[in-house]
């Protein structure tokens, strides 16, 4: 049993147990282990990963972070998925400490008494979101030496309050198949530009849908991801080719709509979708999560924004809950 392991109060015994039993199935002599995808862009499916790879996986976030023996890097994400597996896989192959934290909204709050430095953290942007609300917890997290969050783009208020109390933030991007992350943005860069770990390269097909060159994937990886390429390491993300919009013609990236109009929705959940229409074929939808809202007020704040052409959303449907998948990604639909 790996011995640099601290576990915090309030872990439950099945986190506990999930986070030791991935501990020996790693040290255990099979070469490979079976992960699941998250499910975000259809149903959840099974992929064996070899060992080799992921600790390849490892040793390049590593070198990007200069990671060292002796540092701690805190775990608050589920082993049961690759995003928990990777983050005990770095610690091991760095030899670095864990400090195992709960499964919960705001884990930070169970860092009030312990003193010793986290130089490595990884969260899901509603953790941040939450840990940025209470005040010890931000304290905490400006304390944090590296942090990157995954799962879910981080939107443009969040970013913004990020940058106000930790500078070494970064967006990841990657997949299950890729064993996580295999590009960093940090936070505040205004060009947004993703920069590859090495011995990663990355290309564009005729539609500029990324295409992914990793060591850890035997052919290249033909992704729905819409970027615009600077070089064959470092990309700007668009969007996903699958959620665009068709509207008269034009196409519409509902992350970029998104991106627009987040100001004038600050308290609420909610995404851009498709809905049909006999004229242009497909409009821009605003999706909202709940049962109220100030239509007037939205459309009448979204006149002074002058978007692009048929940027601004026509159609306005109210969805009581939100579905989401099994690591809290929101579940995309068209109307």
């Amino acid at each position: 049993m790996y011995k640099s392991i601290h576990f915090l109060d309030e872990i439950e015994a099945d986190y506990l147990q999930s986070v030791n039993e991935f501990v020996r199935e790693w040290e255990s002599q099979s070469t490979t282990m079976e992960v699941f995808t998250s499910g975000s862009t259809g149903r959840p499916k099974s992929v064996l990963l070899n060992k080799i790879d992921m600790e390849k996986s490892a040793r390049a976030t590593g070198k990007f972070f200069g990671f060292k023996e002796g540092q701690s890097l805190l775990l608050n994400l589920s082993p049961n998925y690759i995003a928990g597996k990777l983050m005990i896989v770095r610690a091991l192959v760095h030899q670095m400490n864990i400090v195992v934290a709960p499964l919960s909204a705001n884990p930070l709050l169970a860092l009030k008494s312990y003193s010793d430095k986290i130089h490595f953290a990884a969260f899901v942007p509603s953790q941040v979101k939450a840990i940025l609300q209470d005040e010890i917890s931000r304290k905490i997290y400006s304390t944090l030496e590296k942090v990157i969050i995954g799962g879910a783009a981080v939107n443009s208020d969040l970013e913004a309050k990020i940058c106000q109390h930790h500078k070494a933030t970064y967006a990841t991007f990657g997949m299950t198949e890729t064993i996580t992350h295999f590009a960093l943005r940090q936070l505040g860069d205004p060009v947004k530009l993703y920069q590859c770990l090495e011995g990663t390269t990355v290309g564009v097909d005729a539609e500029s849908r990324l295409i992914v060159h990793s060591p850890l994937v035997e052919e290249a990886l033909q992704t729905n991801d819409v970027i615009e390429l600077v070089d064959d390491t470092s990309f700007v993300w668009k969007g996903r080719a699958d959620y665009v919009i068709n509207s008269g013609g034009v196409k519409v990236h509902p992350e970029e709509v998104e991106s627009e109009i987040r100001d004038l929705i600050p308290n609420q959940r909610f995404y851009i979708s498709a809905a049909n229409d006999d004229q242009f074929g497909e409009v821009v939808a605003l999706v909202l999560e709940g049962e109220e809202f100030d239509e007037g007020a939205f459309f009448e704040a979204l006149k002074l924004k002058k978007l692009k052409k048929y940027h601004a959303p026509r159609r306005l449907i109210l969805v009581r809950e939100f579905e989401e998948t099994p690591t809290g990604k929101i579940i995309r639909k068209k109307f």
